[in-house]
């Protein structure tokens, strides 16, 4: 018996990848992903996206932008920093 390990590098479109799910899957999807309660919120009272987007715009006003930050942005808010 042998055992082969490899890595293998993938890019997968996530959008097309829900597009492409069965509303079975879709629904067990939402399931893994729902906070449990009511909408998830900060402690003071703000939504998620709303947190992304003030810091967005705090990290914009920066002098300069680490660029690990603007990945991050790029990742979670979906837009680049300019």
């Amino acid at each position: 018996m042998s055992i082969v390990t490899m890595n293998v590098d993938a890019e997968i479109d996530l959008d097309e990848l829900v597009e492409n799910l069965g509303p079975n899957s879709k629904e067990y999807l939402t399931r893994l992903l729902k906070v449990d309660g009511e909408t998830a919120r900060a402690p003071d009272g703000r939504t998620f996206e709303q947190i992304i987007e003030a810091a967005f715009y705090d990290a914009r006003a920066l002098p300069t932008v680490p660029p690990a930050l603007a990945d991050l942005f790029w990742v979670v808010h979906g837009r680049a920093m300019s």
